[in-house]
């Protein structure tokens, strides 16, 4: 959840910290998706975020998080069956989970992310606005 004045990227970035103990910095959306009719009529908003640690050393909140860990690639999509986590991988880095291994163990980059802007109305402060934007 977002604390009042903060950003999103405040909030991502300060989640993660809270939950992990590593520090980062927040490059983009990936992907959003939301449901609605939930338990007590609540809805679902579930982010996707880039980030980039400035810190790897992992120090977890055993009330949030019960298992946390740096793999490989390769070993992050054998081990992942979420249909998100697969829609991110096939359209926003063009990895089809699915495939066998191809040496894909070194950093892979997104096609598609949304990067934050600002839209301003006359006399207003600006919004943030997150815009898809395509890499070559």
């Amino acid at each position: 959840l977002l604390d009042a004045g903060e950003s999103f990227e405040e909030a991502t970035c300060r989640e993660v910290w809270e939950e992990t103990g590593i520090s980062c910095d927040f490059e983009s959306i990936l992907t959003f998706w939301h449901r609605h009719g939930l338990k007590f009529g609540k809805s679902d908003l579930y982010y996707v975020c880039l980030l980039r640690p400035k810190t790897l050393d992992i120090h977890l909140d055993p009330v949030e998080v019960s298992e946390a860990t740096w793999m490989s690639i390769d070993e992050f999509l054998q081990t992942q069956d979420h249909p998100l986590i697969h829609h991110v991988l096939r359209t926003n880095f063009h990895v089809d989970p699915s495939q066998p291994p191809v040496g894909r163990d070194k950093r892979i980059q997104p096609v598609a992310e949304m990067e934050v802007g600002a839209v301003q109305w006359p006399n207003r402060q600006p919004y943030p606005t997150y815009t898809s934007v395509k890499r070559q």
